[in-house]
């Protein structure tokens, strides 16, 4: 999809898609809320009080407002004026140290507007919908100070393996299948105990949760095939993105894997509403294990730039 159409995609569908990154109900898994929770984390490991951070594809600034209020400055950036209407106005009801410390800006990756340097970079889904994945680095490179930090997400390619979709089926007809399950078979290293305990703590919580018995609000099977997705972002996997970073200038520090799959995915609309994503739920406690990479449909990456 041309760099025009993604724009007029998200123009038209920027409320929808706020609203459907941040919900939980039903079928879908909190994506955005779980990538926040992620950044905030890597944040709050580097021991800053205040960092200057640059959100890149801010989209309605939820990860941008999460970050003001721990005390952080944070610029946040999106190519969408839809999406930047949205989070201006999400700002003014805001308490006034959170609108302070952020601010809103229209560019996009390549052209943006900034000769100061930020403590840290973070690009939540964005890497799938710009031309290359050298863009992103070059540019961070540019605008990070040295030894800053680059967080990003994106779709994980490796999990094309086990969606079975049309996603499957193409990585089988291009003939890049038998690379993927290479790159999958290296990341299985045995679970220490400390996070084997703690999934199995989770999945004794989750069972608690589950309905005590079926209950269906409507019937939302699957179709017997899967139609491509109109609008399709690139994927990425790991070692793929690890290699890019290194020639960009930048070390790689870390993966998280985020939406787990502890079942056949397909499986999610047999079941009951949240059924699928609370059993999936307790595999949070391996997101930053290289196994965790194995059965997540999305990863962070952090990096870290040399110079």
């Amino acid at each position: 999809m041309t760099g025009y159409s993604c724009k007029k995609y998200f123009e038209k569908r920027a409320g929808a898609c706020v609203a459907d990154a941040y919900g939980e109900g039903g079928y879908n898994y909190p994506l955005a809320r779980e990538r926040a929770r992620i950044v905030l984390r890597c944040t709050a490991a580097l021991r800053r009080r205040r960092l200057k951070i640059l959100d890149l594809g801010c989209g309605g600034g939820d990860v941008a407002f999460l970050l003001a209020a721990q005390g952080h400055m944070v610029v946040g950036v999106d190519r969408s004026r839809a999406m930047l209407k949205i989070a201006r106005g999400r700002r003014l009801s805001l308490p006034k140290k959170v609108r302070d410390r952020t601010s809103f800006v229209e560019g996009s990756v390549g052209e943006l507007p900034f000769e100061e340097k930020f403590d840290v970079i973070i690009a939540m889904g964005l890497i799938g919908y710009l031309k290359n994945d050298t863009v992103l680095f070059a540019e961070a490179k540019r605008l990070l100070k040295p030894r800053g930090h680059l967080l990003l997400s994106c779709r994980n390619r490796l999990f094309n393996m086990s969606s079975l979709t049309f996603r499957t089926k193409k990585e089988i007809k291009v003939g890049n299948a038998i690379h993927l399950i290479n790159e999958i078979q290296d990341l299985y290293k045995r679970v220490p105990a400390k996070e084997a305990n703690a999934f199995i703590r989770r999945f004794k919580q989750v069972a608690k949760q589950l309905p005590a018995r079926a209950s269906y609000a409507q019937s939302l099977l699957p179709p017997s095939k899967h139609p491509a997705a109109a609008f399709e972002p690139r994927q990425q996997t790991p070692l793929g993105l690890k290699k890019t970073a290194e020639r960009a200038g930048f070390a790689h520090l870390a993966y998280f894997g985020v939406n787990p799959h502890l079942i056949d995915p397909n499986v999610n609309r047999l079941l009951p509403p949240r059924v699928f994503y609370l059993l999936s739920s307790p595999l949070e406690a391996l997101e930053h294990l290289p196994v965790g990479l194995v059965w997540s449909s999305v990863f962070v990456g952090v990096f870290r730039k040399r110079k």
